[in-house]
């Protein structure tokens, strides 16, 4: 914050999206309090901020069409998380923060939060939140397609929950049985 600069902003901006998950809260309100302080006492902060959050490359091309990678083992795949997701973040973060909007660490919340403290672009806060929404969403099933066993949504019930579980156990099973398979048969041939 006091000191920004191209390497900070990168490696700190999500240090703002903290939130309080066990003990005394006005530890959190101590912290946002000190946040919110010392930000404003360095112009550079939000232009940096800014800076990194316009870096981040569009989901789309100027004629509409989703901006592959070029290059890489994932050419021609679309990269949900920093294409899509990540500027999402980066610019709710960026204008609730400017806005001294306080509390609102979360990324839909935050849009939401803008809609009601700006109403005269309500309706694209509005639709940053639902397309943060559907993105999440949209990762969330493709992670869990591909093996990701750490999304489990809040309020689901044992009916889903458990049969996931037996799944991802299985799969780490399978997993070291083949690891004991390979090494067998690397030390005896």
């Amino acid at each position: 914050m006091n000191t920004p600069g191209e390497n900070s902003n990168e490696l700190s901006s999500i240090f703002f999206d903290y939130e309080i998950a066990y003990g005394e809260t006005s530890f959190e309100e101590t912290l946002t309090e000190f946040i919110f302080t010392n930000i404003y006492k360095n112009k550079l902060f939000f232009d940096y901020l800014g800076n990194d959050t316009l870096r981040k490359p569009p989901p789309l091309s100027f004629f509409k069409n989703f901006n592959t990678e070029e290059t890489g083992e994932h050419k021609d795949k679309f990269d949900i998380k920093n294409r899509a997701i990540l500027p999402l973040v980066d610019g709710a973060r960026l204008l609730t923060m400017s806005n001294g909007i306080k509390g609102i660490n979360n990324t839909y919340m935050r849009f939401k939060q803008l809609a009601m403290f700006d109403p005269k672009h309500a309706e694209i806060y509005l639709n940053c939140a639902e397309a943060f929404q559907f993105f999440s969403k949209i990762r969330t099933v493709e992670g869990l397609k591909n093996g990701a066993f750490d999304y489990i949504t809040k309020g689901d019930d044992n009916n889903k929950i458990i049969p996931l579980l037996h799944r991802a156990i299985e799969k780490v099973q399978l997993s070291k049985k083949i690891k004991q398979l390979e090494n067998q048969i690397e030390k005896k041939y």
